[in-house]
């Protein structure tokens, strides 16, 4: 039994919060994955579903399993990272950026980011939006950038086959045009593949992109204490030019320290303009 796993054991007296402490330290230590100031009420309960589903009774066992086991990482880091996603979730925000792009920004080439895009279908949606209201030469110049911290979702993305589940809110007519059906699945086609850039990023850790018109980042913030989110926000409102688009989840707002530097779009959207 390793030395923190001794720990935590020999003083039963300490709560469970101070065991998801000292495993949020080790997974920090061990594989660089920093989960130190996610919410602890989100993080405690995922990670107790873990430990309620038999691989261990205490932190200080699932210590021990983390050692024997370096695999198990990985199933804490899905855990901890639960991705919920499909094409044009929330369909009236694409509908409004639709009318955006048409009217402001289609009259040259754009750059956005997807942060933290797990399987790829919004940086995916975006593109067929792009393909579908702007001028061919202009789409070709234009380009999507889509980071998360998740390397294997990064690869499901890359390979651009979804289930038709996943494809609930796209159209027939955008279904035919943008995807091949095979193997029971549907396959994103070469012309919007050709225009994304999947890549590695922790918004945490690392430094972000700049120069974007547009910035989806949803449903990133809930998971985030406060603290951290005015870190990260710092980071997209450097990435995000003067009047361009940032799209954040429907529960989220914006930190209050920039809310004077953004303007909603519509009612409920969670779109905003920077000034």
């Amino acid at each position: 039994m390793n030395v923190v796993a001794r720990t935590l054991q020999s003083q039963s007296s300490r709560s469970s919060d101070h065991g998801l402490t000292l495993l949020l330290e080790k997974v920090y230590a061990e594989k660089g994955w920093d989960f130190r100031n996610y919410k602890r009420t989100t993080l405690s309960r995922r990670v107790s579903k873990l430990l309620n589903a038999g691989k261990a009774s205490s932190y200080g066992e699932y210590f021990d399993l983390l050692d024997r086991d370096p695999s198990e990482y990985y199933r804490l880091f899905s855990a901890v990272t639960i991705k919920v996603s499909e094409f044009f979730r929330e369909p009236e925000v694409f509908e409004s950026l639709s009318h955006i792009i048409r009217t402001e920004l289609s009259g040259s080439p754009i750059k956005a980011w997807c942060c933290g895009c797990a399987y790829g279908e919004e940086a995916y949606s975006l593109g067929i939006l792009f393909s579908e209201v702007m001028p061919a030469h202009i789409f070709a110049g234009s380009r999507i950038f889509s980071t998360d911290i998740d390397c294997e979702a990064l690869e499901q993305a890359r390979r651009a086959a979804y289930r038709e589940e996943a494809l609930s809110n796209v159209p027939d007519g955008l279904r035919n045009k943008h995807f091949v059906q095979a193997d029971g699945l549907f396959k994103v086609g070469m012309n919007l593949r050709s225009l994304i850039r999947f890549g590695t990023l922790d918004i945490i850790q690392s430094p972000s992109i700049k120069g974007v018109s547009i910035l989806f980042c949803r449903n990133l913030f809930i998971y985030f204490n406060k603290a951290l989110q005015e870190s990260v926000f710092q980071k997209l409102d450097y990435a995000l030019k003067p009047g361009g688009m940032l799209v954040m989840g429907k529960a989220e707002v914006l930190p209050s320290s920039y809310a004077h530097k953004y303007a909603a779009i519509g009612r409920g959207l969670n779109i905003y303009r920077k000034l």
